[in-house]
Parts: structure tokens; sequence; C-alpha cells
């Protein structure tokens, strides 16, 4: 008996590269942050990739830069790939936090206990799950890279495992995590923060308000 399988949409789900703070809540990628942009070109080097988007911050954009040149795609900006908004004045590591207990919950992976700053989200899940999901449907048969943030990133996870979480893993720098979006709009979860480079767990660097 033949067996028609319709083809879903792959979702490659990318963290930013590690950004160089300038004070402002939109920093670029320094030379670590570049180096890594990089081996994400080498990690995705055998697969095919049909289309590349990103959020409209600079640290997004330019951790796909180099993958869109080497493959010949342009970067669609989305803005529903964005990150949280709080009540941070600039993109700060977790080194520089004054709060010993938040630096304490942060780096043991008590990210709800003393870390997560109050943030929308109940919209940042809500704009993650429509924007992946629209993004998936317009590529059935595809696959797709798509440049966003920690704290998206999370809140979309959870929202595909069905949890009420706001962030339950550190998503290391330029990692990946692959959701197909099939053609009824579910989505299928393969992976979570797969690593493109070696990780520094010593320093992770989120907004912070």
């Amino acid at each position: 008996m033949t067996v028609e399988v319709a083809e879903p949409c792959e979702i490659l789900l990318v963290r930013h590269a590690v950004p160089e703070p300038n004070g402002t809540l939109d920093p670029g990628l320094g030379e670590a942050g570049r180096a890594q942009s990089l081996s994400l070109v080498d990690h995705l080097g055998p697969e095919r990739i049909d289309a590349i988007y990103s959020s409209h911050l600079i640290r997004a954009i330019q951790t796909v830069e180099p993958l869109a040149a080497q493959r010949g795609l342009e970067i669609t900006v989305d803005q529903g790939l964005r990150e949280w908004v709080s009540g941070a004045k600039a993109y700060l590591g977790t080194e520089g936090m004054a709060d010993a207990a938040r630096t304490k919950a942060f780096l043991e992976g008590r990210f709800e206990d003393e870390f997560l700053p109050v943030h929308n989200d109940v919209e940042l899940r809500e704009a993650m799950v429509a924007t992946v999901r629209r993004i998936g449907l317009a590529h059935q048969g595809q696959k797709v890279v798509a440049a966003s943030h920690g704290g998206a990133s999370n809140t979309f996870l959870a929202a595909v495992l069905d949890s009420p979480r706001k962030f339950f893993f550190n998503p290391g720098y330029a990692s990946i995590s692959r959701v197909q979006v099939w053609p009824d709009g579910r989505f299928v979860l393969l992976c979570i923060n797969e690593l493109t480079h070696e990780r520094d767990r010593g320093s992770g660097l989120l907004p912070i308000g």
C-alpha cells in the first residue's frame, strides 16, 4: 500500500550570535559573534536552505548575513521574530548584574525564580507562534532559517511543548532549534539547542531590566 504523506516546512530557529554591548538595546556583533556566525555557515554546509528570515534587530540580522551571502539568498526581515519587550535600558552581560540572587538564579538555570524580568510574555508567545506558523505555511516542503532571540525562542518552544514556562532553557549563541510546520498548522518539535560551535558557559548576554 502506498501512503502519500504531506511535506512540512522545517524551521531552523537560530538564536543570534553573541553581541558586543554598546549601551543600547540593539547592539551588533563583535569579533566573537562574527566568528559564531561563520561557524553557523560551516555547521549548515551539508543542508539545503531555501529561505532565510530574521528579526529586525541588528544582532539577529548580522548572525545570518554570512549564511545568506554564501547561499545567495535574501534575508526577509520579520518583526514577529523579535525579542521580548521589558524595562531594560540596554543590552547587558549577566556578569554586570548588581543583584547576586538574579545572577545565581541564571547560572543555576532557575530562570523564572529571580532572573526573568517583567516582559510582554503573553504577547510574545502569541506573536512567535503566529509568525513561525505563517513562515512555515509559506514554505511547505522547504527548509527555512529564522534568526531570533533567546527569550522569543523559549516562549515559542514552551508553547509547542504546551508548557506554561516563559524561559526554560539557556539557548547557546548561534544555536538551532528545529521544528516542523505541517500543512494543517501543527508544530512537530525535532530538537532544541543544537550547538553550532563551542559554547561559552561562563557568560550569557541577555537584556535585563
